[in-house]
This record gives C-alpha cells, sequence and structure tokens, in this order.
C-alpha cells in the first residue's frame, strides 16, 4: 500500500496550495507595486498566506503517515 499514501487528501490539498501559493506570491512580487489595491500588494500577501498553509498541509500528512503493518 505504498502507494496509496502518495492520494492521501492533506497531501494533495497542500501541493495544491504550496504551488498556488508559490505562483501568487512570485506574481506579486513582480508585478507593479503602485496598482492601487487599499495600498497593499494583495497578490503577495496571500500567496505567502497560502503558501505556508499548504506547506502547514505537507508537514502533517508527513508526520502523520499511516504505517504499513503489512
Amino acid at each position: 500500500m505504498q502507494s496509496s499514501r502518495w492520494f492521501d487528501l492533506r497531501f494533495l490539498i497542500g501541493i495544491l496550495f504550496t504551488v498556488y501559493g508559490i505562483v501568487l506570491a512570485v506574481y506579486g512580487a513582480v508585478s507593479d507595486p503602485r496598482t492601487p489595491s487599499l495600498h497593499w500588494n494583495i497578490d503577495l500577501w496571500w500567496g505567502l498566506v497560502s503558501l505556508v498553509f499548504g506547506l502547514l498541509f505537507l508537514i502533517v500528512s508527513i508526520a502523520r503517515r499511516p504505517n504499513d503493518e503489512a
């Protein structure tokens, strides 16, 4: 059952949010900072939040992997 560990929902959500966070943070870092958005770079901040959220899911998923008894 080695392959079923990679299809754990926490792992897939972690990968999804981590990739999304990286893309959004990079876009926010290279986009025009003068774009009016309440004087905040929303893309950068939400990219960092998504990245941290995804990394937390990955850490929990890797730390709580089920042991193969069979």
